[in-house]
């Protein structure tokens, strides 16, 4: 086919847009409903072929029977006649925009944007669950990425199956699917359904928090070793949840990942963005740290405990979030090495800060209160002092916005 022929008198070519292993891709209006498709077209060299031309009609029926705004819609499908046998075509919402892949190619996507695209997904995997469809071959190559709009849709429902009939092998023994994302059941025979979809999704989402695959091997053979016995290194992030939930997809056992899309969603959309960089410490990390700080205040060095904590809260804040209770936690003992050093004005202006912060859970609460209630008694009995001849200063400085707005704006 050439720009401006009209196909089965309807569908005018007008813009050749790309090429896969099956068929091809035009932009095309349709000269009966004066809109813009895309067009999709089985290669002439495979409209022989059989299971080519079944896959084909596969992604009619079954894409056509999805509804969901993160999948690209099918409009219709047809064949007809030609010179040589039969063009097999079908037609296609069109998308304007660039796939995942070549998004990827450009370096790692803003990690706030690139969750949300990973939750749009998300809801396509859980609306053709529901309707009885497993994608099989979910990767970045199959996700467009609209422009303006930035609203990721699935596409290419090729290999696709109905759960009542998945299998993770063809007749010929061969697997099915892309293999950097296959999951380890498609490998060795296993049952094919929603969850393994939920895997190739974990690599994909892998691969966009980090900028690469959790898999690299040089061969299909390579690939199946890592997919079934291989581990691969977590991914830093500024919310452990992410990191359990991508490790959860990428369980080796499909009974081992989230049950189903709707529970990723879920669990997607609560997740706080932000990557930690390769020098960045760890949660963990700034918590040992936080420890040794208490441990020197206790040893007689509130000061050095102060200063210590001070320089921790705006890490805490940059990396777990400035609501996190592990950031709060470290205010407070913050607060109270001032208290303990002499500078009770600034330690109950910040444990007063601190009571009415949204992370605090009850108890951490209560004990702030407590704390409070005993330093403004100090206060009251011997006034607000001042730690190290700074007095007002140094509480000014050590306010709760600042600390914790320091580090909101590092991340």
């Amino acid at each position: 086919m050439r720009k401006g022929e009209v196909l089965d008198g309807r569908f005018r070519l007008d813009e050749w847009l790309g090429k896969g292993g099956f068929g091809e891709v035009w932009r095309a209006t349709d000269d009966w409903l004066e809109r813009e498709v895309a067009v999709k077209l089985l290669l002439p060299e495979h409209a022989a072929d059989a299971e080519a031309v079944g896959r084909f009609v596969r992604e009619a029926r079954l894409a056509g029977g999805l509804s969901n705004p993160h999948i690209v819609t099918v409009h219709d499908y047809g064949r007809i006649a030609d010179g040589t046998g039969e063009i097999h075509y079908l037609v296609m919402e069109l998308v304007r925009g660039r796939p995942l892949s070549a998004i990827l190619k450009g370096g790692r996507p803003d990690h706030g944007r690139a969750l949300a695209w990973m939750a749009q997904v998300c809801e396509a995997l859980d609306a053709a669950h529901r309707s009885g469809v497993v994608h099989r071959d979910i990767k970045p190559e199959n996700v467009m990425i609209a422009e303006g709009a930035d609203r990721a849709k699935v596409l290419d429902f090729g290999i696709a199956r109905l759960l009542t009939q998945s299998t993770g092998l063809t007749s010929t023994g061969s697997v099915v699917g892309t293999v950097p994302y296959l999951a380890p059941e498609c490998w060795s025979g296993g049952t094919v359904d929603g969850r393994t979809d939920l895997y190739a999704f974990g690599v994909m989402l892998y691969e966009v928090c980090t900028g690469r695959r959790p898999f690299h091997a040089d061969s299909p053979y390579g690939y199946m070793v890592k997919h079934l016995e291989a581990t691969p290194p977590g991914i830093r992030s500024h919310d452990p949840a992410l990191a359990d939930l991508v490790a959860q997809l990428l369980a080796k056992r499909p009974a081992d990942r989230p049950a189903d899309a709707a529970e990723v969603l879920e669990r997607l959309r609560r997740i706080r963005p932000g990557m930690l960089g390769p020098d960045d410490p760890s949660p963990e990390q700034l918590r040992r740290r936080a420890d040794q700080a208490w441990q020197r205040g206790a040893e007689g060095g509130a000061a050095e405990a102060v200063g210590i904590l001070r320089e921790l809260v705006p890490d805490f804040a940059r990396i777990c979030g400035p609501t996190d209770p592990r950031t709060l936690r470290t205010c407070h003992d913050l607060a109270l090495w001032l208290a303990r050093g002499g500078d009770r004005g600034a330690a109950v202006a910040l444990l007063d800060a601190l009571t009415t912060e949204p992370g605090a859970s009850p108890e951490a609460r209560a004990d702030l209160r407590r704390d409070l209630a005993h330093w403004q008694r100090e206060v009251d009995r011997l006034g607000p002092g001042g730690f190290g001849g700074e007095g007002e200063d140094a509480g000014e400085e050590l306010s709760l916005g600042v600390l914790l707005g320091g580090g909101a704006q590092g991340g």
